[in-house]
């Protein structure tokens, strides 16, 4: 009995909620229709037909006319069909709510919402096209207002000031003209009322008047230019290129008179572009044009400037010429003269030699400028432009003599060092040889005879070479460089010959004490002699004696060789 009573409970609890959630889910539904209701009227409540009707009264036409019916045709379907069909899915969604079809009703719901954002886009273009065309003729009437008055003061502008434009003027009046009969058209298209052609046409006259102005502007400066300021330069060049002439002046290539007659020719075809507003190519050739001149005025200065620079440079130069060909000819004995007693290797005879030939040249261009100035003939930019040439050719030239000069001043030197250093190596190969000698060997080994005498030939060679009648230091230089090299390795050599030979003949006499008893030692004994007595292969019997003193007591040629160079050190 008692689960019947929780069954019970149980499905009772169950419709309440369910009726419960069909409660909240219905009152969702109708706050979203209140709020659709708010937003519908709203959106029915726009004038858009008072817009509308405002356009009627301005008698439209064109293009204009257009849009309004367009617009007009988009408003009709609007009200007559769009706002139609929300009000009637507004109206089945209310109904279906009420009677709890919360499916249907929020399906109706969701689709009255997005039919009201398509019914308010289009409602918010045809708003912004109505009122776009009513703001165009407004916008007509002002900027009409605004171009009309810049018309005028560019008319009083070009009428007042008609002589800072010179040949332009005509062509300006010509575009202000035409100016003229399109403010009537824009006039005619407004009072038509097609005020979109109107609006059209003001922006042609709006872009006209702007490239009018920019001309305005730019004119008068090249204008000034052409007809002042360029001619009265070309006048003040020729005058002053004419007393030049007369204070016997005279000038490179192109002539500047002729070039001022070409100027002014050009001046005159520019003045015809400008007559036909070619503003950006009379602004090119009138910079062109002045940079021209600015190069004449120029010439003619450098050749002022230079006939004041000529006496003193002139002077300055011919005084280095003549140094610097005395110094040449000093340079030239001085090093045939060395010539005869060392061979000059690196062509300072024949370097010397060619610039006194570079002198000589220098010095006939010199005279020729020399006689131009004389004659009255010359070219002062010219002359001076040689002579600083010239001086700047003396200049490297005595530098290069100074060079030379150093160089052979060290061939005394050198022959004083390299027969010091002759002398030397005959001193050092006698004190080998006696060294070699004291030892009292019984004989030298061929390789080392061989290389002491390769030493000994070097230096009779170097001996011979300085006795020649013309020496050739640097090769001088190499040979002694090489012959002390091997004078060092000969040294070394002589060293390892005494070392090896007396330290033999030690181990030999400690090896006497075991000959007696050991046939082994006594046999190394009787080859390390017959090496040391006979084949001089001092190294060999040393090496063969020694290893045999190890065999049979080690440690004993260490002590012997330990001893002979103690002993070698403390001398």
């Amino acid at each position: 009995m008692q689960s019947w009573i929780f069954i019970v409970l149980g499905i009772i609890i169950l419709i309440l909620v369910l009726v419960l959630l069909a409660a909240i889910k219905r009152g969702r539904n109708e706050k979203r229709l209140v709020q659709l209701n708010a937003s519908f009227e709203k959106l029915t409540n726009q004038p858009i037909y008072k817009t509308i009707d405002q356009l009627d009264a301005m008698n439209l036409a064109g293009g204009s006319q257009e849009i309004l019916e367009k617009r007009r045709q988009e408003y009709y379907h609007l009200l007559n069909d769009t706002f139609a069909t929300l009000y009637q899915t507004m109206y089945d969604a209310e109904a279906a709510n009420q009677k709890f079809s919360l499916l249907v009703a929020n399906r109706l719901v969701h689709e009255a919402e997005e039919q009201l954002v398509g019914a308010t886009k289009d409602a918010e273009q045809i708003t912004a096209a109505l009122e776009s065309l009513r703001a165009t003729n407004e916008h007509n009437q002002a900027e009409s207002k605004s171009l009309l008055h810049q018309y005028q003061q560019m008319r009083k502008l070009i009428l007042t000031k008609s002589f800072t434009f010179g040949p332009a003027v005509d062509e300006l009046e010509n575009r202000l003209a035409a100016l003229d009969d399109e403010f009537d058209q824009a006039k005619k298209l407004t009072s038509k009322g097609d005020h979109l052609e109107a609006k059209k046409t003001l922006a042609n006259i709006k872009e006209k008047m702007a490239a009018l102005t920019d001309l305005t502007k730019r004119i008068p400066p090249r204008y000034q230019e052409l007809v002042t300021e360029f001619p009265d330069q070309l006048l003040e060049i020729d005058k002053v290129h004419r007393q030049m002439l007369d204070q016997h002046y005279h000038f490179t290539d192109p002539d500047i008179g002729q070039s001022v007659i070409l100027l002014k020719n050009k001046i005159q075809i520019i003045d015809e572009r400008l007559g036909h507003l070619e503003i950006d190519f009379v602004e090119q050739n009138n910079q062109s044009l002045g940079q021209s001149i600015d190069e004449l005025y120029q010439r003619l200065q450098d050749e002022m400037d230079a006939r004041k620079q000529l006496p003193a440079l002139q002077k300055t130069t011919f005084e280095f010429l003549n140094h610097a060909t005395v110094q040449t000819q000093k340079l030239i004995e001085a090093l045939d003269h060395l010539n005869q007693s060392y061979v000059l290797t690196h062509h300072e005879l024949d370097d010397a030699q060619e610039m006194q030939r570079n002198i000589a040249d220098m010095q006939r261009q010199y005279d020729v400028q020399v006689q131009a100035v004389a004659d009255q003939t010359v070219i002062a930019t010219e002359a001076v432009s040689l002579f600083n040439k010239i001086n700047e050719n003396l200049t490297t030239t005595e530098q290069r003599q100074y060079k030379i000069s150093n160089d052979v001043a060290n061939l005394f030197e050198g022959e004083k060092v390299a027969k010091q250093g002759v002398q030397q190596f005959v001193l050092d190969l006698k004190e080998i040889q006696r060294d070699v000698e004291r030892l009292r060997l019984p004989g030298l080994p061929k390789d080392y005879l061989d290389y002491f005498n390769m030493v000994k030939d070097e230096i009779v060679k170097l001996e011979q070479n300085l006795n020649q009648v013309q020496i050739n230091i640097e090769d001088i230089t190499k040979q002694l460089i090489v012959t002390q090299e091997d004078l060092n390795n000969l040294s070394q050599k002589s060293k390892d010959l005494r070392d090896a030979a007396v330290l033999t003949e030690q181990a030999l006499q400690y090896a006497n004490r075991y000959t007696y008893a050991n046939a082994e030692i006594a046999a190394a004994a009787d080859e390390a002699k017959e090496l040391y007595t006979k084949a001089f292969d001092y190294p060999t019997a040393l090496d063969t004696i020694a290893t045999a003193l190890e065999q049979i007591e080690p440690g004993s040629f260490k002590r012997i060789e330990d001893s002979y160079y103690h002993a070698a050190d403390q001398q």
